[in-house]
């Protein structure tokens, strides 16, 4: 029973959290980096609690398959400050992040326009950005954009709700530079 209320309330917290990001992304008009703040919320032990994150989009118009965000939670951002209120600070320390830098730096030809599955295209790239036997979310974004977020959760115990889905699709209405 303690279990069934532990998720309960997870998912009550994640549904919350998720549910104020539209406000926060919204103050962020601009910034050509509102994907990493909102993955590396995504990614925190309070949320989804994820270990390691990446997530590209892939283009078949432009034949193009790109990084846009990494998360590595050695990496994270440690400070005190609310990244949404400090955004300068967490913007610098993001650029200064390795494994974010891996991330934004990929970029091959698209995966999609080839015919590829979601399957195959995880699997031919998380080598390159250093996942081991990641979990996926794959789904279709305007102008026939393709997302995928390649994860490993932090506690392997930990929920694994289908909320994660709907915070991805929040970053679909993020710009990717």
């Amino acid at each position: 029973m303690k279990q069934k209320n532990f998720l309960a309330e997870r998912k009550q917290k994640i549904a919350h959290f998720l549910s104020a990001l539209p406000r926060k992304i919204l103050g962020m008009h601009g910034r050509d980096n509102v994907v990493e703040f909102v993955l590396h919320e995504l990614g925190k032990q309070d949320c989804f609690d994820l270990e390691k994150a990446a997530y590209v989009v892939d283009n078949p118009d432009f034949d193009c398959l790109k990084g846009v965000a990494g998360f590595y939670r050695p990496e994270a951002f440690t400070q005190k400050n609310d990244i949404w209120s400090d955004q300068e600070c967490f913007s610098d320390h993001m650029r200064k992040s390795v494994y974010n830098n891996k991330v934004r730096c990929f970029q091959k030809e698209s995966c999609v326009k080839q015919g590829a599955t979601d399957e195959q295209i995880v699997k031919d790239i998380a080598r390159d950005l250093e996942l081991e036997n990641p979990s996926y979310y794959a789904w279709n974004m305007k102008h026939d954009n393709h997302g995928i977020l390649m994860y490993e959760k932090h506690n392997r115990d930990s929920c694994d709700c289908d909320y994660l889905l709907e915070g991805l699709c929040l970053i679909s209405f993020c710009p990717v530079f």
